[in-house]
């Protein structure tokens, strides 16, 4: 595995992290107030994983040769 397919894989991750923030905001829209603090720490969780996928990919992308 170089370090180009590594980064693929991390950026993959970090869209389906995108997806799941979009699905849970349209989900925030309808949600209860008791649920609405719980669902409101995840998306947080989601955006801080996504955001740290995405530094990594870019560190892995910036490498050269294999793993």
């Amino acid at each position: 595995m170089t370090y180009k397919d590594w980064a693929e894989e991390y950026y993959e991750s970090a869209r389906r992290l995108s997806e799941r923030i979009e699905e849970l905001k349209q989900q925030m829209k309808t949600a209860s107030a008791d649920t609405l603090k719980e669902m409101s720490s995840r998306l947080e969780l989601f955006r801080i994983m996504r955001m740290e996928c995405l530094d990594t990919a870019k560190t892995l992308a910036s490498r050269k040769g294999e793993c």
